[in-house]
C-alpha cells in the first residue's frame, strides 16, 4: 500500500475527515471498527498534552486511515474495511510504539470479530484482562420524563456553568486518584465540532449545586448518540440522579430523531452498567483488549 501517503495530523484542518471515515464505519457496520465520533472527540482533549498522538495517511485528497495512539493503546481507523488494510496499519502503529521506545502496545477487538482475533492471535496479542460491554438503547421515547428528588431541577451546560462544571467532574471522578479535568481541557471539548451544550444535561440540587451530569455525542449519519462521560458528586449519589441523567439524554435524542443511545459498559464497574441497563440499554457486543510486548 506504497500510494498511501502519511500526512501531518492537524485538528481544526483534519478532524472532520477523520470523524466522517469513524462515522462512516460505524454506518457500514465495519466488523473492525469499534469508535463513535463522540468518543473519538471526548479523547482527542488530550491532543498535545499527554503521549496521545493522531497518525493520518491519505489516499490523493481522501484520508485513507489514521492511528489514534494513546500512550501505546492504538486505535485503528479506517476508511477501508479490509482485514488487510486494518493489519497494515497495525504495523505502521506497532513501529510508531517501538519507535519512541515503548515495550507493548494495547488494541481492542469485538469477541466476534474471528477474522482479526486470528490474525492478532497469530502475532501473539494477548488478552489483556479488561474489556466492555456496547450498550445500546434501540427505542427511544420523546415523552420520557427523568425522576428528580424534590427539589432537584435538570440544566443543560449553559456557558455561565462551565467552571462549576469543571468542579463537578473533578468531584465525581476523584474518588481513587484526583482527576486531572481542568478548564483548558474542558474548552477543548466544547470547541469539538460536535459538542452540543443542549446535549449536556445537568442535574442541579436544590442549594444551586451541580450535582450530576453527563456528555452526549449527536451522530447525525448514524442518528446515534453516546455517553460519554457521565459522572455523580459523591455528596449526590444513591439519589437516582443517575438515571434520570440517562432518561434525559434519551428523551433529549429522541427530540434530535436519534434512534439509538450507546454507552460503554466496563467490565469492572457493575454498578455503572446496572445503570444503563435500568434505563433500558442492552450489550450489543463485547469489545476486549490485547496485548503485545515488542
Amino acid at each position: 500500500m506504497t500510494d498511501l501517503a502519511e500526512t501531518a495530523f492537524e485538528l481544526h484542518r483534519d478532524l472532520p475527515d477523520l470523524l466522517a471515515v469513524v462515522s462512516r464505519s460505524r454506518a457500514s457496520n465495519d466488523p473492525h471498527a469499534f469508535l463513535h465520533p463522540g468518543g473519538l472527540q471526548w479523547l482527542l482533549r488530550w491532543l498535545g498534552r499527554r503521549p496521545f498522538e493522531v497518525r493520518q495517511w491519505r489516499d490523493g485528497a481522501a484520508l485513507a486511515g489514521a492511528i489514534v495512539d494513546d500512550g501505546g493503546y492504538v486505535m485503528l481507523v479506517s476508511a477501508d474495511p479490509s482485514l488487510e488494510r486494518y493489519l497494515w496499519l497495525l504495523d505502521r502503529a506497532e513501529e510508531g510504539v517501538r519507535a519512541r521506545g515503548g515495550v507493548t502496545i494495547e488494541i481492542s477487538a469485538f469477541d466476534g470479530d474471528a477474522a482479526l482475533l486470528e490474525a492478532i492471535g497469530a502475532r501473539t496479542y494477548a488478552p489483556a484482562g479488561t474489556y466492555g460491554d456496547e450498550l445500546v438503547r434501540d427505542r427511544l421515547d420523546p415523552s420520557i420524563r427523568p425522576s428528580l428528588p424534590d427539589g432537584f431541577t435538570m440544566r443543560w451546560l449553559e456557558p455561565e456553568l462551565d467552571d462549576a462544571y469543571v468542579a463537578l467532574h473533578r468531584a465525581a471522578w476523584s474518588d481513587t486518584t484526583p482527576s486531572t479535568y481542568s478548564r483548558v481541557l474542558h474548552d477543548a471539548v466544547t470547541a469539538m465540532p460536535d459538542f452540543d451544550r443542549r446535549l449536556v444535561p445537568i442535574v442541579v440540587a436544590p442549594n444551586g449545586t451541580l450535582a450530576a451530569y453527563c456528555i452526549s455525542w449527536l451522530d447525525d449519519r448514524t442518528k446515534s448518540v453516546e455517553i460519554e462521560p457521565l459522572g455523580t458528586h459523591p455528596a449526590y449519589r444513591r439519589l437516582g440522579l443517575g438515571r434520570a441523567i440517562v432518561d434525559e439524554v434519551i428523551r433529549r435524542a429522541a427530540e434530535r430523531s436519534a434512534t439509538s443511545v450507546l454507552v460503554w459498559g466496563g467490565h469492572s464497574n457493575s454498578v455503572a452498567k446496572h445503570l444503563y441497563e435500568s434505563a433500558g440499554c442492552r450489550s450489543r457486543r463485547a469489545l476486549r483488549e490485547y496485548r503485545r510486548a515488542l
